[in-house]
């Protein structure tokens, strides 16, 4: 009588803990379906003005996520501090003075809730100063969600940004500069494909997006690959990587980039360099199998010709001569 109340307690048991799985299952599954994806329509802004000049446009942002998304806008400046063109927002109200821009641009609306696949048209107005420098000046909207995605590990937050960001060429007379800081890619290699690296360093007033080719020719061999256009900002340089060839190349190589960069595009871009491929390896395993199969080639010439003779028949004077002392005796 005792033991049914002991079974009943552990199906019950059971069933709780099933449940609790099966609730835990649930729960991840409807976190995991929750999705916060949105998409700038214009991501970067170009406009040539004038001191004193004023402009405007518009801009969008999607909502692709299934959940409303809450925006704040902000104009900030940005700069640049490496070589792969980052830029880095910096906080609202601190101003990079020679190419700041962010006290020049509104927008509006500046709050907003979109729902799930809404689109939200975002109008900017650009001001110039009456004694703005000459150059490029940048700045961006920046788009920071307000609802925040809490973490469960941690108890974080997740608040991505993303941003259109403005280049505004002031007119006037500015200096235009850049040269190719690295062309380079060793000078000996054992395989290819090559990879060059090329550096492009902007020592102008504006930023610029240089136009240029690399050709790499050698035995038999001719490539021309076109360096990705880039924007690289003012007094910073930019990398770009290319590859070229095969896995198996031989001999010297010549690279050379030739290019041009500047508002009317005629500022000269040159860099020549030569390097070396050879599979050393792969050559000196093919050296040591000649060297081995001569070797045993010719050993195998000497052993056969001192090898064991065969029985000679003695000469007729000799035979003639044993059977007459056979007689004798």
């Amino acid at each position: 009588m005792n033991k049914l109340p002991k079974i009943q307690l552990k199906k019950r048991f059971l069933t709780a803990i099933t449940l609790f799985f099966v609730l835990s299952i649930i729960g991840t599954a409807t976190a995991q379906e929750i999705q916060r994806t949105y998409t700038v329509i214009n991501p970067a802004i170009n406009h040539t003005l004038k001191p004193g000049e004023v402009t405007e446009g518009t801009t969008k942002v999607i909502n692709q996520s299934n959940v409303p998304l809450t925006f704040k806008l902000n104009v900030q400046d940005y700069i640049v501090n490496d070589t792969k063109g980052t830029p880095n927002f910096l906080p609202p109200d601190t101003l990079n003075t020679k190419y700041s821009a962010a006290a020049w641009i509104g927008v509006t609306p500046s709050t907003f809730t979109l729902k799930p696949g809404a689109t939200q048209v975002i109008n900017y107005y650009v001001q110039v100063p009456a004694d703005a420098a000459p150059g490029g000046h940048y700045a961006g909207i920046v788009y920071a969600p307000v609802s925040e995605v809490q973490q469960e590990a941690t108890g974080g937050t997740v608040n991505t940004q993303i941003g259109s960001l403005f280049y505004l060429n002031v007119s006037g007379p500015i200096t235009e500069k850049a040269e190719v800081s690295i062309f380079n890619s060793g000078s000996f290699h054992e395989y290819g494909p090559v990879k060059i690296l090329t550096q492009i360093k902007n020592m102008g007033d504006l930023h610029i997006s240089p136009k240029a080719t690399i050709t790499v020719s050698g035995l038999l061999f001719k490539e021309t690959v076109d360096l990705v256009s880039q924007n690289i900002y003012p007094q910073t340089a930019r990398d770009f990587e290319n590859s070229f060839g095969q896995t198996l190349m031989l001999g010297r190589y010549k690279a050379e980039l030739i290019g041009s960069y500047g508002q009317e595009n005629n500022m000269p871009l040159v860099a020549t360099m030569y390097f070396w491929v050879f599979p050393w390896k792969l050559a000196l395993i093919i050296v040591l199998v000649i060297v081995a199969v001569v070797l045993g080639t010719l050993y195998y010439k000497k052993h056969k010709k001192n090898g064991p003779k065969a029985p000679q028949e003695p000469k007729t004077e000799d035979k003639d001569r044993d059977e007459v002392e056979q007689k004798t005796s």
